[in-house]
């Protein structure tokens, strides 16, 4: 009697369990037509109980899966064996939602298979959720390929960033596929022993939630050293740092500034060789002259030393010339009207006359900016002669030196920046030429046109207005 109490017990216990469960439960004969729903079945399924025991359970396919997915699942759980995965199933409503299915043989004492249990759990949402999340790596995946800048996003393990996720200009940059990447150290794909302390002291910087701008040099998968500008950012979530990295290649751009700084420190040392030469004969034709000229009167006295003068202003212009090449790299705050005025009285101005029409201060060398002015002046003067008046004015992102002289025609002003130019007989030809020299140096633009009196108008823009 204890026995049977005990497994009535039993089985109440179980049927208590089993109805409480918030899986969906079922059970089938072999031939699949259903002998027992839950309650969690009916909720999940729409199908009331007296509606689906003695239905077959092929009333919950959606048509999702084809014939061979069902003869594998069949051909499994007959085999005695547990059958285990997602499947895409149909509410009564003919909603559809995806469980993760576990189906069970039941065998009696003998081993032969009696009926299969089924348990489903509802996990829809959570698939749901998964795409969603694979379709939003899959967009930032795309997002990250359209950039033409080589990207890499990484996380920090320890002390190394480990990739884990590169862009299309990243691989094609550095030829290293983004399987050989994901998950690995960056570092010991582009960092060789030269410039792994610096390297280190990068990663440090990011770690601490400090942005780096810096000159680096990386190893591609060929092996050759590119010189890179590298901005890495730190990307903080919660107490996790990642570091997102961009690496654009100026390799060409370094070797082409570095050959143009040796092929002007190679013009330079030409033009104090050239001018040295040239200047110890004129220095002793000079001073013959001037012995000359204390013994006789000779009208043609003055036209030699004039060519003198002309030949010492050649000179000054070819080392000047040379030495413009060179470009900016440190600039301060410089009043134009106080740089224009300096400038003015190093110059033989005669009865020229200087208006300053500007109070702004400008980003510049300012020794190079006084050249700037020094060689304009000159050139109004020489064209406009000794009472030509000189403006210095303010534009919206420069300034104009500007002069009432009579101008230079429109057919050639396109011309005037060439060395050698000149429309004077005295002229050298350099004055301008120097002055875009300067212009360039700063990355600044400079044209000519006719000003307010019919004169000369030289604007240079693109000037960064101090703070």
């Amino acid at each position: 009697m204890a026995s049977e109490d005990g497994s009535a017990t039993d089985l109440r216990a179980f049927r208590e369990a089993v109805e409480s469960a918030g899986h969906s439960m079922y059970w089938t004969d072999l031939n699949g037509r259903i002998e027992y729903v839950n309650p969690a079945f009916e909720d999940q399924t729409g199908y009331p109980a007296d509606e689906a025991v003695g239905s077959n359970a092929n009333i919950l396919q959606s048509g999702a899966h084809d014939d061979l997915f069902y003869e594998r699942l069949w051909d499994t759980i007959l085999g005695g064996d547990v059958w285990e995965g997602e499947i895409i199933n149909e509410r009564r409503s003919g909603e559809r939602y995806v469980a993760a299915q576990t189906i069970s043989p039941v065998t009696d004492e003998s081993g032969a298979i009696t009926r299969f249990v089924a348990v489903n759990e509802d996990i829809t949402e959570l698939r749901n959720y998964q795409e969603q999340l694979e379709r939003e790596r899959d967009r930032f995946a795309a997002l990250l390929d359209a950039v033409p800048v080589p990207l890499v996003l990484a996380a920090f393990d320890g002390d190394d960033p480990v990739v884990k996720q590169t862009n299309d200009a990243f691989r094609e940059t550095f030829g290293f596929s983004g399987r050989e990447l994901g998950g690995s150290s960056l570092d010991k794909f582009i960092v060789d022993d030269e410039t792994s302390r610096e390297a280190s002291e990068i990663n440090a910087q990011v770690r601490d939630g400090d942005r780096v701008d810096r000159e680096v040099t990386r190893q591609t998968a060929a092996g050759d050293s590119r010189e890179f500008l590298l901005t890495a950012t730190p990307l903080v979530w919660g107490d996790e740092t990642d570091v997102l990295a961009t690496y654009i290649d100026i390799t060409d751009r370094n070797e082409a500034r570095r050959k143009l700084e040796r092929q002007t420190e190679e013009l330079e040392d030409f033009a104090n060789v050239v001018s040295h030469d040239l200047r110890s004969p004129l220095n002793v034709a000079s001073g013959h002259l001037d012995l000359l000229a204390a013994e006789c009167d000779s009208p043609h006295v003055d036209t030699i030393r004039n060519a003198h003068t002309r030949m010492q202003e050649l000179i000054e212009n070819i080392l000047m010339l040379a030495k413009q090449g060179r470009s900016v790299d440190e600039t301060e705050p410089v009043e134009l009207d106080a740089c224009a005025s300096r400038s003015w009285e190093t110059i033989d101005t005669g009865d020229a006359t200087l208006a300053i029409a500007t109070a702004k201060a400008i980003d510049a060398d300012e020794s190079r900016l006084r050249q700037l002015f020094g060689n304009l002046v000159r050139n109004a003067i020489e064209h406009g002669g000794d009472g030509v008046t000189v403006t210095v004015g303010d534009l919206d992102d420069g300034f104009y030196v500007a002069d009432d002289g009579p101008g230079i025609p429109e057919g050639e002003r396109s011309q005037v920046f060439e060395a050698g130019h000149t429309s004077t007989d005295d002229g050298t030809g350099f004055g301008l030429s120097i002055v875009q020299e300067i212009v360039d140096a700063h990355g600044w633009e400079v044209t000519v046109t006719e000003s307010a009196d019919g004169g000369a108008r030289f604007e240079i823009t693109d000037v960064s207005t101090a703070s």
